[in-house]
């Protein structure tokens, strides 16, 4: 059965461009391309246990947007337990777009604009089949901490995830 949201986890780093735009992204789905259908959160909230957060990453499926190759969306995730429904990489749509991300981080330039809704896009299309698709099934998650996985640079974060 369809789900009633998707939650919408972009990597938080404050200091790269990247971040910047990644955030971009889930706003442009939050507000524009998927408005009412987004639960957008962050790692901070997620880590230290804020109630409503925890919630949207247990009750909805995850579509992490990773900046970079220390993929902290992906990562944060695996310490509390929660395995994402889907993983956008960035750098490898940067790839495919070629679409640069831009040297400003509070926020992007026209490249990484153009490289944000690339993403969003890609996410809304990913997002629109959970919500829209009858057979696609979800089942609720168990916020259960991992400190295992605690920037770990040896883990291997697609196997830990089952990727």
């Amino acid at each position: 059965m369809a789900v009633e949201k998707v939650t919408i986890f972009p990597c938080g780093g404050i200091g790269d461009p990247v971040s910047s735009v990644t955030r971009l992204a889930g706003y442009i789905l939050a507000e524009d391309l998927l408005a009412g259908k987004v639960e957008l959160v962050s790692i901070p909230p997620v880590i230290t246990g804020v109630p409503e957060e925890l919630d949207a990453v247990q009750a909805y499926p995850v579509i992490v947007l990773d900046g970079c190759g220390h993929r902290c969306g992906s990562n944060a995730l695996n310490l509390v337990g929660i395995k994402p429904a889907a993983r956008l990489f960035t750098p490898r749509v940067r790839s495919e777009t070629k679409h640069a991300i831009g040297k400003r981080r509070p926020f992007p330039e026209v490249s990484g604009q153009k490289l944000a809704k690339d993403l969003a896009e890609r996410a809304a299309a990913i997002a629109r089949h959970m919500v829209e698709d009858p057979e696609y099934v979800f089942e609720r998650q168990t916020v259960s901490p991992n400190p295992e996985g605690l920037h770990d640079e040896s883990l291997d974060i697609e196997a830990a995830l089952g990727y």
